[in-house]
């Protein structure tokens, strides 16, 4: 904040003192941590839209892998039935869509999941006072039009410990949504430096799930002792223009 425009601001508050304090706190609160610093990073996430491998053609004519899917550990049962791996969603000459109607989130693959995991353990490590948001864009194929709420889910983890997921929403048939995870690291946070895993699943075969377009970005969040050191500053400032004015 400039001294002209903290000028302006005292000269309105005049002798009130609540004016006076929300000054201060407003001033402080612009003054606490410089733009730049609180920009989000993104965490590199390895085949994040699964372009990776090519989807072969199968002998049913469609293109996808079985249980292959390029830095992704497919995990779950292995029972008959149960598969995942990467989908391109080219329909058939002569068929109906049984895809999508909304266009692919990022490129033209799409990681799929019949009742398994899919799973990548990050090079980044949990770090402390930083906010993580976990974005992932979940598709219902057309052919689905009824499923169980909560079929699938996506996990952020540290190690082994989950430590935040989401579920809560369901695309409609053909359609994609943007599902996010956030979590929010303490300052003491005993899991500080363990790895950060992101896990998908399907949790209800056969009701396949595809994913899309995996993003993991991190914002340092300020410490407390920061916010009120700077709020003090700030009725300092205000105490020492008052004083100027007299």
């Amino acid at each position: 904040m400039t001294q002209k425009v903290l000028a302006k601001l005292i000269s309105f508050a005049g002798c009130d003192k609540l004016g006076l304090f929300k000054i201060a706190i407003a001033s402080s609160c612009l003054m606490i941590v410089p733009q730049g610093q609180v920009r989000a990073a993104s965490i590199f996430i390895a085949n994040h839209s699964f372009e990776d491998p090519i989807a072969p053609q199968q002998p049913d004519g469609y293109f996808y892998s079985i249980n292959d899917i390029t830095n992704w550990v497919i995990g779950g049962l292995s029972d008959p039935g149960y598969t995942a791996g990467v989908d391109k969603p080219v329909n058939l000459p002569n068929t109906s869509n049984v895809f999508f109607t909304d266009p692919i989130p990022d490129g033209s693959q799409v990681g799929s999941s019949n009742g398994r995991t899919i799973s990548q353990t990050l090079s980044a490590t949990l770090q402390a006072n930083t906010q993580y948001t976990l974005g992932a864009y979940v598709g219902r194929r057309l052919i689905l039009p009824n499923v169980p709420s909560g079929y699938y889910n996506i996990e952020l983890l540290a190690e082994s410990t989950v430590l935040a997921s989401n579920n809560s929403i369901t695309p409609l048939a053909g359609e994609f949504e943007l599902v996010t995870v956030n979590y929010a690291s303490g300052v003491s946070d005993p899991l500080i430096g363990q790895a950060l895993t992101i896990r998908l699943t399907s949790t209800s075969q056969p009701h396949q799930v595809n994913f899309d377009n995996i993003t993991l970005d991190a914002s340092p969040i300020p410490e407390p002792s920061a916010i009120l050191g700077l709020l003090g500053f700030g009725l300092l400032g205000i105490g020492s223009t008052l004083k100027q004015k007299r």
